[in-house]
C-alpha cells in the first residue's frame, strides 16, 4: 500500500469519515486525500469542497489523492472534476494535483486517458493548477515537493 505513513510524510489528520481520511503536511503544504472504499460523486464533491475550503484557509499548495480504492470513476464525476473542481482549484490556488494509482491498476486508468488530458487541459487555461497521474506513490511525492518556480 503506498500510504504517507509508508513514504516517511509527517502528516496530521484534518478529516475522517467513512470513506476518506484527509491528513495535512504543513511542512510541505501538502493534503493527502486517501479514499477508504468506492466512493459515490456526491462523496467526492463534498471531500473535494471540504478540502479546497481547508486548502484556502491553511493556503495549502499541493495535494495527493490515493486512489487505490477507486475502481470506477463516473462520467458525472469527471465532468465535474473537469470542469467545475479544476476552477475551484486554481482559484484556491493550488499549484499542484497529484493522483496516486497502482500500478495494477494502471491498465484500467488507460480508458481514464482522455479525462486525464482534458483535466490538464484546462487546468493549463486557468494557468495555475498542474496535475500529474503517478502509479508510484514515492515518485507523485518526490513531483510535489520539487519546485514549479523559475
Amino acid at each position: 500500500m503506498g500510504t504517507a505513513e509508508s513514504s516517511g510524510v509527517s502528516a496530521k489528520e484534518v478529516l475522517r469519515n467513512d470513506f476518506v481520511v484527509v491528513r495535512y503536511a504543513e511542512a510541505d503544504s501538502l493534503l493527502l486525500i486517501d479514499w477508504n472504499r468506492q466512493i459515490e460523486p456526491e462523496e467526492r464533491q463534498a471531500a473535494f469542497l471540504w478540502c479546497i475550503q481547508f486548502s484556502v484557509d491553511e493556503q495549502v499548495k499541493n495535494w495527493l489523492i490515493n486512489d487505490e480504492e477507486i475502481f470506477i470513476i463516473t462520467s458525472e464525476e469527471r465532468e465535474w472534476v473537469s470542469h467545475t473542481f479544476t476552477r475551484l482549484a486554481a482559484e484556491a490556488g493550488i499549484r499542484k494535483v497529484a493522483v496516486f494509482v497502482p500500478e495494477d491498476f494502471y491498465s484500467g486508468l488507460q480508458t481514464l486517458t482522455d479525462f486525464t488530458q482534458d483535466a490538464q487541459e484546462i487546468y493549463r487555461q486557468f494557468g495555475v493548477t498542474e496535475h500529474e497521474v503517478f502509479t508510484d506513490y514515492s515518485m507523485a511525492l518526490i513531483w510535489l515537493r520539487s519546485s514549479t518556480e523559475v
